[in-house]
């Protein structure tokens, strides 16, 4: 998310009109609330599914894929 942070303050300020000093000072409930509410035109959410990710960890792949450890 870091890596994009700019397209998440430009997103959550044109959608929400969120401002900087308001995004500083929120809590973790109220922007994930806001993030996953994002318009069909927010950057961030196209930007974060092309973010490569690597999961050595075999608990991690298990929750990401559903199908449990061995």
């Amino acid at each position: 998310m870091i890596r994009h942070w700019r397209a998440v303050e430009g997103d959550l300020s044109r959608d929400h009109q969120v401002t900087p000093d308001q995004l500083a000072a929120m809590s973790t409930r109220r922007f994930l609330t806001l993030i996953s509410g994002l318009s069909d035109q927010a950057r961030f959410p196209r930007l974060w599914q092309a973010t490569p990710r690597r999961v050595d960890d075999p608990a991690e792949i298990a929750r990401i894929t559903g199908i449990p450890t061995e």
